[in-house]
């Protein structure tokens, strides 16, 4: 009996396993599918049709073009770090920042197709850079808001409801502000794009925090009422 117990124990981590990756891998296809979806479609717009968001520091910001070490590498960051954050959590705030996620993503995506913006890439990339746009088929039609930021920054404040240590919580912010640079450094976004993404990030993530303080009052209520 406790063979047939532990065997059933075993199939339900299996499952939960399978469920967990299942739904993240899910959050990351439905990105993509936005991302080229809202590309494809601000690709027919006439040119005049497209928002110019340029504000004086754009201008003196130069195009850097080493940090594409930093920029791109933090694509590690922002799938298998966040991947790594949200598997971690508990089952409810698990599903529930999944939740998030989507809604962000479809936010963002309906926003840049809302508001099309131009981008602000230089004719001539290096090559390195040239072959990073060429390897996920990159195309200027998706700028406003940067969802590069909205996806750092969001696993990096799931974070702080995870751990409280010093050391962690100091390397994630220190990605984020590092993505977020390297986003206008690089020419992929201008500031006001870099700026709206943190406010779709952080937004996000106050509406999963939010939730679950809801979540915990009722279920303490719940628990008080019941002794």
């Amino acid at each position: 009996m406790e063979n047939i117990n532990h065997r059933t124990n075993q199939s339900s981590d299996r499952l939960n396993i399978a469920h967990r990756l299942s739904l993240i891998i899910g959050v990351i296809t439905l990105h993509s599918v936005c991302y080229y979806l809202v590309n494809w479609m601000n690709s027919t717009r006439a040119e005049e049709s497209f928002y110019d968001f340029t504000i004086c520091i754009d201008h003196w910001i130069p195009y850097m073009s080493w940090t594409w070490i930093i920029y791109y590498f933090g694509d590690i960051y922002i799938i298998l770090g966040a991947g790594i954050i949200v598997w971690h959590l508990p089952r409810k705030k698990f599903i529930r920042a999944v939740s998030v996620y989507s809604g962000m993503i479809v936010t963002g995506a309906l926003i840049q197709l809302l508001l099309p913006a131009v981008a602000p890439w230089p004719d001539h990339l290096i090559p390195e850079h040239q072959f990073f746009h060429d390897l996920i088929s990159m195309k200027p039609y998706a700028n406003f808001p940067s969802m590069h930021v909205a996806l750092a920054l969001l696993p990096a404040s799931l974070l702080f409801s995870i751990t409280k240590n010093r050391w962690i919580r100091i390397l994630s912010t220190a990605a984020v502000i590092l993505i977020s640079i390297t986003t206008v450094t690089l020419k992929e976004h201008f500031v006001l794009d870099v700026f709206s993404g943190a406010a779709l990030g952080f937004v996000s993530y106050l509406i999963w925090k939010r939730d679950f303080k809801i979540f915990a009052k009722e279920s303490s209520g719940v628990l008080s009422h019941e002794h």
